[in-house]
């Protein structure tokens, strides 16, 4: 039976760190299907490799294969009923999470140790936490898109999955050579601890837990705008990948029907609207950047909720996608929960292209709770 959590499988040579890289990234030699079969129909193998790969290449990783993923990167849920959905290691019953969910699974079964996945909403955060790894989204337009499938122009991002912080620093380094956590780094005397209704109360004690572990104090913050900006960073997703795929409609019978009605939906929003949602993020942008200076960091869950089971609905992007509007780099790293049940995931926010000291910060709290 094919393992769904790999789309195919390379021998590499070497002694390097081992990379899965997510199947919406060109790799030489390989076609890029995106989970997809009107794309996969026609599919022809890369020429070159995706500036990400080649960088890894360069500083002597292994290409051991290409993850499966939810198709066309378009939701979080990590299922594809196509070529299969990866199993969650943590509970198969459960959601591995998406859109990067081989990436996830590949790296919790250690198989791999960095996977690329893409974040565009949550694509890289949400699949960490259900499979109880780590993953960073990188300020956007840190690290070049080029050879990556689109999805929304603006809001795409490149990063790395791992078993723990120190895999993250080492799939910055395979993504941008040279990259350091912060030496002289120590962790803020605060954070703004955002306050939200509706998170699980064991994954909210799991996280003040943590942090005051790691001798971090929280401020409690709420923010009223959030579900505005949810929808902002929502409506320009479909606006941007209307475009980005509308092609694709041609062959609506060999996508899931959710992608189309995704793609038609991105066509009927006036341009006027999606204007206002850009105004909405340059707001967001400056709430945000107040916070950051006043507490150094932003401490909040990944997810509300424990994984759902496959088949349940469950809004995986509600706390993830502001960061994707604002440009944000965040963390995402399991927390023990005090009842020993499913992982609780803590989300990190810093400052735009300061992931050096983001990662020192995230490294510092998981040291703190291992």
């Amino acid at each position: 039976m094919t393992d769904p959590t790999w789309v195919l499988r390379l021998d590499a040579d070497g002694d390097g760190p081992r990379l899965a890289v997510k199947d919406c990234i060109d790799v030489r030699g390989t076609p890029t299907t995106v989970g997809c079969p009107a794309i996969a129909d026609d599919a022809v193998p890369a020429e070159v490799d995706a500036p990400v790969v080649e960088s890894a290449r360069r500083a002597g990783a292994r290409v051991v294969g290409k993850t499966g993923l939810v198709e066309l990167c378009r939701h979080a849920d990590g299922v594809n009923p196509w070529y299969g959905t990866p199993r969650n290691p943590l509970d198969p019953e459960r959601i591995p999470g998406g859109s990067s969910s081989g990436s996830a699974v590949a790296v919790a079964r250690d198989e791999a140790d960095v996977a690329y996945g893409t974040d565009t909403g949550g694509s890289v955060r949400v699949p960490a936490a259900c499979c109880g790894v780590a993953g960073l989204k990188t300020t956007a337009g840190r690290i070049p898109t080029h050879g990556v499938f689109e999805f929304s122009r603006t809001l795409d991002t490149v990063g790395p999955l791992a078993r723990d912080v120190a895999g993250l620093v080492l799939g910055m380094r395979l993504l941008e050579p040279g990259f350091t956590e912060d030496p002289g780094y120590d962790a803020p005397l605060t954070v703004a601890r955002l306050r939200f209704p509706g998170v699980e109360p064991e994954i909210d004690a799991a996280l003040d837990a943590a942090l005051d572990a790691a001798a971090v104090k929280a401020t409690d913050v709420e923010i009223p705008e959030w579900a505005e900006w949810c929808g902002a960073a929502d409506d320009i997703m479909l606006a941007e990948g209307y475009p980005a795929h509308r092609h694709l409609l041609a062959r609506a019978d060999r996508l899931e029907e959710r992608h189309v009605r995704g793609i038609r939906k991105g066509a009927e929003l006036p341009a006027a609207h999606v204007v206002a949602c850009r105004r909405v993020a340059v707001a967001a942008k400056a709430r945000l950047r107040d916070l950051l200076a006043a507490y150094g960091a932003l401490a909040l869950p990944t997810l509300r909720m424990t994984p759902p089971r496959i088949g349940e609905r469950a809004a995986t992007t509600y706390l993830t996608v502001p960061m994707n509007l604002t440009g944000l780099p965040a963390v995402s790293l399991p927390v023990p929960r005090r009842d020993g049940g499913f992982p609780a995931s803590l989300q990190l926010v810093g400052g735009w292209y300061a992931e050096e000291s983001l990662l020192a910060l995230a490294a510092h709290v998981e040291a703190a709770v291992r």
